[in-house]
């Protein structure tokens, strides 16, 4: 069987004690109508910051600073038949104006913590590793999910480092 792999990240920027999330548009091929926080794929021979820094400027507008790795994972997406491999970061607002919203991406929104966790679809795999994503610690997770469809996700595993 083909490997159909693609790598990404999504980045919690954080500003004023809120985070940025991204309300995914419906028409969206992977996870349509979803929330999670912004990001995208990496490029050829792209570093795991240079990707987020890009993204995050593509997608928003803002510029981020002191990034931290929180989680990685891989996740496959059974009816589009791709491994998703990510990584979670979390990094501070460093300046920039946050761009309007767009019906090509979605709607951008300050969230705190206690609101994303409350979110109607937001991202099945980042609400079983929210907790550690928000933890001011440099511990790192790693976990695989498989997802039937769209944000159904089936089975989920949180790996100990131990």
């Amino acid at each position: 069987m083909k490997r159909n792999i693609e790598v990404g990240l999504q980045c919690f920027v954080k500003k004023d004690g809120k985070y940025l999330m991204l309300h995914r548009n419906k028409d969206k091929r992977i996870m349509p109508n979803v929330w999670m926080a912004p990001g995208g794929r990496r490029e050829f021979n792209e570093g795991l910051f240079e990707a987020a820094r890009r993204e995050i400027k593509e997608e928003t507008g803002l510029e981020i600073k002191n990034l931290r790795i929180k989680a990685a994972g891989n996740a496959h997406l059974k009816d589009l038949n791709i491994e998703l491999y990510f990584h979670f970061i979390v990094a501070e607002y460093a300046g920039g104006k946050l761009k309007k919203n767009t019906d090509d991406d979605g709607e951008l929104v300050w969230l705190t913590t206690e609101e994303i966790g409350k979110l109607d679809n937001l991202l099945s795999e980042t609400k079983r590793v929210l907790s550690h994503i928000f933890k001011d610690d440099d511990k790192i997770v790693s976990y695989k999910a498989v997802y039937e469809k769209g944000n159904k996700m089936t089975q989920f595993n949180l790996e100990s480092s131990k």
